[in-house]
């Protein structure tokens, strides 16, 4: 009896002293959260205020009560302009961009006008758009260096100036063009202001874009080719023979481009697998990699690439399936902006770093 007990006693002891070390052992530790190698910085707006995001935190830019857009950003060193505009208490559109959050118009509010795009370049900072053509309903081409308007068209066609780059000392802007008496827009560039068509009144310009990666120019565009209304996509190196986009889809709507090595990246959307919703896409090299596949349609409208990373800047549906949510998608996945409470979207993502 009394060895029996003596066991129990010492089976009992070890138990008490085992278990809690059995426990100790069984707890996983909290893994130590790895910061990103890289600041993500996003434009675009939310609820008709223009805002940035910086790692997903919000910035905004226009005032309260005043419509406004983000439509282009660049980053200079520990400084982040952005371009766009915001429609002023007579109800005008007033072209501007802003330097770390402070707001720089470029128009005086007498007419609409409107900033597409931005390039700094040293101390010098290049904003294309567009302006109303006084006591006309035309829009004039130009840009704005420094401040100063440059114009690119006469009033004898409406025209609108959506992207800019510098190379060297030469000024490239990309855009379109309507003759008064045309239907349909042309894709235009100029080179230091000498004006050239890059398409022809058989389709109707869409979008365009423009990069510079080294000592080389990137030109993108997209043209109405029917009577649906479906896109096609085609971008240039160095003004050579343009290559088109062709992913067996009949819809190709090119965005934005951007160049990492000799790896050539389009955002946009287009048709999917017969589903009947848009998908936002990227093409590699001309190859598509779908980031949605439906029931709601979605769209890519900027893309960044940092080393094997690819970024892709745009909107989707929210829960309600109406309202748009600001977003972009990393290598596939996405990263909501915003909750879906006001219509939101991405329309410039840009990847730094650290």
């Amino acid at each position: 009896m009394k060895q029996h007990l003596r066991t129990a006693l010492l089976c009992l002891l070890t138990l008490s002293v085992a278990l809690p070390a059995c426990k100790k052992k069984t707890i996983d530790e909290p893994t130590p959260t790895q910061p990103e190698p890289f600041d993500i910085y996003v434009a675009g707006r939310e609820g008709n205020v223009a805002k940035f995001w910086k790692n997903g935190k919000a910035v905004n830019l226009g005032n309260t009560g005043l419509a406004s857009d983000a439509t282009a950003m660049v980053i200079a060193g520990n400084d982040v302009y952005i371009a766009g505009y915001e429609v002023n208490a007579s109800g005008k559109y007033v072209a501007k961009y802003w330097k770390n959050g402070v707001s720089v118009s470029l128009t005086d509010g007498s007419r609409d006008a409107f900033a597409n795009d931005i390039f700094i370049q040293g101390n010098d900072v290049y904003i294309a758009g567009q302006e109303t053509v006084s006591g006309k309903s035309i829009y004039q081409a130009k840009y704005w260096k420094n401040g100063t308007p440059i114009v690119l068209t006469d009033d004898t066609q409406s025209s609108l100036a959506t992207g800019i780059a510098l190379l060297g000392n030469d000024v490239y802007v990309i855009g379109e063009r309507r003759n008064l008496d045309w239907l349909s827009s042309i894709t235009v560039y100029w080179k230091n202001g000498q004006l050239f068509d890059l398409s022809d009144r058989s389709t109707a310009a869409d979008n365009q874009a423009i990069t510079v990666s080294g000592t080389d120019l990137y030109f993108l565009w997209s043209e109405t080719y029917n009577s649906a209304g479906q896109s096609r996509t085609r971008y240039s190196k160095n003004l050579g023979s343009p290559v088109l986009i062709n992913d067996g889809n009949a819809d190709v709507r090119g965005y934005s481009i951007f160049v990492n090595g000799n790896d050539v990246y389009v955002a946009g959307s287009g048709s999917a697998n017969g589903n009947n919703a848009i998908a936002a896409k990227y093409w590699k090299n001309g190859s598509p990699v779908i980031l949605s596949n439906g029931p709601e349609s979605t769209f890519g409208l900027s893309v960044a690439v940092s080393d094997a990373d690819v970024f892709v800047g745009g909107y989707g549906a929210g829960t309600n399936g109406r309202t748009n949510v600001a977003q972009y998608w990393k290598n596939g996945s996405v990263v909501q902006l915003t909750d879906g409470s006001a219509a939101a979207l991405v329309r410039k993502i840009i990847v730094v770093r650290k």
